[in-house]
């Protein structure tokens, strides 16, 4: 069976999401484990905020972020902060989505 962490690393490397964002995104999904600043905003779809916080690298790479998320990831775990918010507290298990 495929490993769901290496499957998100594959879509991330395919998206162009910088390396740095890896890690905290695969956690965020796999884990439901919180995020930095900038990748809350993202995630709950503050564009403001995420600008604000981005660092010099970051901030040219936020559409590869969305088309990551948009393309890869469950919608009910970003899209406003009460879903991050949401998936962040449940304590189900994260599906593994395999597209």
């Amino acid at each position: 069976m495929p490993d769901y962490r290496a499957h998100l690393r594959l879509r991330l490397i395919e998206s162009d999401v910088p390396v740095s964002l890896h890690a905290g995104l695969i956690e965020y999904f796999a884990a439901r484990r919180p995020t930095g600043s900038f990748l809350r905003s993202v995630l709950e779809n503050d564009l403001s905020q995420a600008c604000v916080r981005a660092d010099d690298i970051n901030k040219w790479h936020i559409v590869e972020i969305i088309t990551f998320l948009n393309s890869t990831c469950p919608a009910e775990a970003f899209g406003s902060p009460e879903k991050v918010t949401a998936w962040l507290a449940d304590t189900a298990p994260v599906p593994e989505i395999f597209e």
